[in-house]
């Protein structure tokens, strides 16, 4: 399984970069667009395969609950990315201005804090339906990755907004002062 989900993230990566290349170096719109639209189809792959592989009796084991992780991030977390990559792409191969280039979605630490909520709560519907399929007798790390994705948000919940001020206090020391008349 863990095989899968390394294939999978490479397999992103791969149509991720064939995509902008084709857009931007290519014009290939088209094929461009395929690509990155097929992206979240790697994700449906990873998660089948888990359920297939519970279904057939295998016990469960760090990596089904660790594709149901995989999952559930990337499918929030991944069209940011893509955004992110896309935009810097652009700006690096291409002669478009400012106001021209994709738009990447700006969050405040809060709107990242949500977006990790519902991944988290999407990874534990995944794991939810895994220890369907497996029982609950052999769902020990399905369980124990419902208890990290709820880790996850709970520490992200904390994290973010400690990270936040620390910025604003850095930025603050940073600000020059105007100096005395």
């Amino acid at each position: 399984m863990l095989l899968f989900i390394i294939a999978g993230e490479v397999l992103f990566w791969i149509f991720l970069l064939a995509g902008v290349c084709a857009r931007y170096l290519l014009h290939w719109r088209t094929v461009s667009t395929v690509l990155l639209v097929s992206t979240p189809f790697i994700d449906i792959v990873i998660i089948v395969l888990t359920y297939i592989d519970l279904n057939r009796g295998a016990a469960s084991d760090f990596s089904h609950g660790m594709a149901a992780f995989y999952v559930g991030f990337s499918v929030v977390f991944g069209p940011e990315a893509i955004a992110r990559v896309d935009r810097r792409f652009a700006r690096r191969h291409t002669d478009l201005n400012e106001a021209e280039l994709p738009v990447v979605p700006t969050r405040t630490s809060l709107g990242y804090w949500l977006r990790c909520l519902t991944a988290s709560a999407i990874t534990i519907a995944l794991l939810a339906i895994g220890i369907a399929i497996a029982g609950l007798a052999d769902s020990f790390w399905l369980i124990y990755w419902s208890i990290v994705a709820a880790f996850t948000a709970l520490a992200w919940g904390i994290v973010g907004p400690l990270r936040d001020r620390l910025r604003r206090s850095n930025r603050e020391d940073e600000e020059p002062t105007d100096p005395p008349s």
